[in-house]
């Protein structure tokens, strides 16, 4: 139960007068023990709670409590319970300043006067002691009249600066300048908010300011303003004491005395100041300039300068020479050029003359962002220094994409720095867009930069859906791919390992394949076409390419690949197509099957049909231990070379043990033999050459077709005479018509082989099944020459 409840009202109204007069006893004996030596906040509360005090005299008996109604009795409980416990906070403070016997006064107040967390308990209490004399008038407790008004304190406005005639509004800068300084002109910091107006000569900075001065005081914001000179600091302090002369109305005392005089007064003025120092030169004053002006209090400090703004304190407004609208422009046009020519002095001087730093080039690219791209660390630099905006609300990449995929590492360090001084971040997927472009420049030291500072998604997917380490894995990164493994890119998903593994050996990078390998990738993975590793190594074309897929099948069957595996293509395959002949031996070592098929071919097949004589004569001469097999391998080998006529490919297969009267059993046509698959496909001379190795011609396809009627019907006669001469029929009946070689090539104009035919005593009356010879068709179709030769 605090003490206003337990004892009543009227008592407590008593028993706070009493504590308060002793605190007040307390407060004047050290005002009259150490004239000016007691802090000013002291002071105030000095003058503001004996005013209270005689308030709340007047209402000590019980009486005139019972003649207030309930609400004000509630409000003056309250009243007296806070003013009880801000006294008691001001008795605990005047303990303090008790201890520590032997210590003169002003070594006591120091220790504890600047302590942050007393200064902030004596504005509260001076704060809330004001407040609750502003209550109990309001309530009528006390008649405003038995309070004195509370003495004003001083207020100054000590700029003698004027505004020009031609001065002109720049609504912009001022709204900017405003900002910076809202909240000290307003009593919202407990430290001085500084502020630089930067720019060179005659852009109008100091007029800015004048503007801005008045127009603060006008609203009554920044009740005391001064304008001093800091060129150097001399002038400097020359001001100071103009300070001190205006508010002491004296200039007696030490400069040093005057200075920190000037230095107290501001730390400890209760309504926002403002001090404006024009001209500032960092160059004179930047090591003393912290010394002699207040770093506590409810103000702003104000520099102008015409410095670079890496020498200049607190938030940068560049204040650039007023344009007009066309001058603006054409400043514009000339600072998209000199970024597009990459010409950094150029830039540095259309700033300085006036150009926004946020035009556009071709109406889209900003030129922060094209710099980033160039990698004119430079530039960019300067750039954000002048406030570009690395954040625009254009539908294009920001800056730091842009570097990133340039691989400009030390641009990137300088827009992430820019970020963590302005509290301006990019957003994630923009720092995800920009660690993707660096995996796919393989820019190492960017990755890093941005996974340490900002921890993108490590194995995040690009617009194609390929992640930093398929494309790191696929362009040879060593460095990168082992930098992700480090980081756990497989951990997750080993499938991101396996992409990688098939993408490193499509493109041959052993040191790669070696290092997914080792990590426990499945060598045995495949692709969305059903590929491994091992296959795309076998396919690498290229002498140094060819030698080096050897090198990555070594590493991969080593590690258990198997070379049997196929999709739509196969290892060996792939090898027997491109000629890979040391690859052909290494996996044929290794139990790669030469008889599997897959998609309708099998690596002899794939090495008749590319030319590849030296790897077929490898798979001819592997071994494999299923008779049947074998021979059903070599039978549809030899009757792919018959359809293409490669007779080196049916000399070589026929020595290996082809059948060469095998029939197709399964193609088409059906049935068909090697020496009729060569006349149907126009392959004389491989029809000569099978006839001369004792194919027989007696053999036909499901259609009934014969390989003498056919050559016949073609017109091949060299082929019909050999055919002859080998023992062929030159009156057999041929096809479901039962036509006889000499009907057919009557009816194709035939004349040589006609000629042939007759020769070799082909009858000219043997009819078909319809009864028509070849001297009927001859007639019927009008040929002058079938019909000669066939009357002859």
């Amino acid at each position: 139960m605090d003490p206003v409840s337990a004892i009543g009202l009227a008592a407590a109204v008593v028993q706070f007068v009493q504590f308060g007069i002793q605190v007040v006893k307390r407060l004047d004996e050290f005002n009259k023990a150490h004239p000016g030596d007691v802090p000013r906040s002291l002071q105030a509360i000095n003058t503001q709670l004996p005013l209270l005090l005689d308030a709340l005299k007047r209402i000590k008996t019980d009486s005139e409590v019972k003649s207030l109604d309930v609400d004000t009795k509630c409000i003056l409980r309250g009243v007296i319970s806070g003013c009880h416990a801000q006294v008691a906070e001001l008795e605990t403070m005047i303990n303090e300043l008790s201890r520590s016997p032997g210590e003169a006064f002003k070594t006591k107040v120091k220790k504890v006067f600047t302590s942050l967390k007393y200064d902030e308990k004596i504005w509260a209490v001076e704060r809330n002691l004001n407040t609750y004399i502003s209550v109990l008038i309001l309530h009528h407790v006390v008649d405003s009249t038995d309070v004195p008004p509370m003495p004003a304190e001083d207020t100054f406005f000590d700029v003698r600066e004027q505004l020009v005639a031609t001065f002109s509004q720049r609504s912009a800068l001022t709204k900017e300048l405003e900002g910076s300084l809202y909240n000290a002109s307003r009593s919202r910091v407990k430290d001085p908010t500084i502020v630089t107006l930067a720019g060179p000569k005659g852009v109008g900075k100091t007029q800015l300011a004048i503007a801005y001065c008045h127009a603060t005081k006008s609203r009554g914001e920044f009740r005391t303003v001064f304008w001093l000179d800091a060129s150097t600091l001399e002038s400097l302090l020359l001001g100071f004491e103009s300070i001190y002369a205006t508010i002491q109305r004296s200039t007696s005392g030490t400069r040093k005395d005057k200075v920190s005089f000037v230095k107290t007064f501001l730390d400890g003025l209760w309504h926002p100041w403002l001090l404006v120092l024009d001209n500032y030169e960092p160059t004179a004053l930047y090591d003393d300039i912290m010394e002699v002006l207040p770093t506590r209090g409810y103000g702003g400090i104000m520099f102008i300068t015409r410095s670079e703004v890496k020498s200049v304190l607190g938030d940068i407004i560049r204040v650039p020479r007023f344009l007009t609208v066309e001058d603006q422009q054409h400043l514009n046009s000339l600072l998209t050029k000199a970024v597009q020519d990459k010409n950094i002095k150029h830039i540095k001087e259309l700033v300085d003359q006036g150009a926004d730093v946020d035009s556009l080039i071709w109406n889209e690219w900003p030129c922060l962002h094209r710099c980033a791209l160039f990698g004119l660390d430079e530039a960019v630099e300067f750039l954000l220094e002048r406030g570009a905006n690395p954040n625009p609300p254009l539908q294009i990449r920001k800056p730091i994409y842009w570097a990133a995929s340039g691989g400009h590492e030390s641009v990137c360090r300088l827009l992430l720095d820019h970020e963590d001084q302005n509290c301006q971040m990019f957003e994630p997927v923009d720092i995800q867009s920009a660690y993707d472009a660096a995996g796919e420049k393989g820019s190492l030291e960017i990755m890093r930069l941005l996974l340490d500072r900002r921890g993108p998604k490590i194995n995040s997917k690009n617009g194609y859906g390929r992640t930093p380490l398929y494309n790191a894995a696929g362009k040879g990164y060593l460095d990168l791919v082992v930098f992700l493994l480090e980081h756990g890119a497989i951990k997750e998903n080993p499938a991101e390992g396996q992409d990688a593994l098939i993408q490193a050996s499509s493109a041959g990078h052993l040191d790669i394949v070696m290092r997914l390998c080792s990590a426990g990738v499945d060598v045995n993975c495949h692709d969305t076409q059903g590929l491994t590793p091992l296959c795309h190594a076998a396919g690498l074309k290229g002498g140094d390419q060819k030698e080096g897929g050897v090198e990555i099948a070594e590493v991969l069957l080593a590690s258990g690949a198997d070379p049997n595996i196929t999709g739509s293509d196969g290892p060996l395959h792939k090898a027997a197509t491109c000629e890979h002949i040391n690859m052909v031996r290494l996996l044929l070592t290794h139990g790669a099957d030469p008889t599997k098929y897959c998609a309708g071919w099998c690596p002899l097949t794939n090495s008749i049909k590319y030319k590849s004589s030296k790897a077929m004569t490898l798979l001819l001469e592997a071994k494999v231990e299923d008779i049947e097999a074998r021979s059903a391998w070599l039978n549809s080998g030899l009757r792919y070379a018959c359809r293409t006529g490669d007779r080196e490919a049916i000399i070589q297969i026929l020595a290996g043990g082809a059948d060469i009267n095998s029939a197709e059993l399964t193609g088409s046509p059906k049935g068909a033999t090697p020496l009729l698959l060569t006349i149907l496909n126009g392959h004389v001379q491989a029809a000569q050459l099978l006839v001369r190795r004792g194919a027989r011609v007696d053999l036909g396809d499901e259609m009934g077709r014969l390989p003498l009627p056919t050559a016949a019907e073609k017109g091949y006669d060299s082929v019909v005479r050999g055919l002859i001469r080998a023992g062929g029929d030159p009156n057999i009946k041929s096809g479901v018509n039962e036509d006889k070689p000499l009907i057919l090539a009557a009816g194709k104009k035939q004349d040589k082989v006609v000629k042939v035919l007759l020769d070799n005593n082909a009858d000219r009356m043997l009819a078909n099944k319809f009864g028509d010879t070849a001297l009927d068709v001859a007639e019927e179709k009008g040929y002058k020459e079938i019909i000669e030769l066939l009357e002859g």
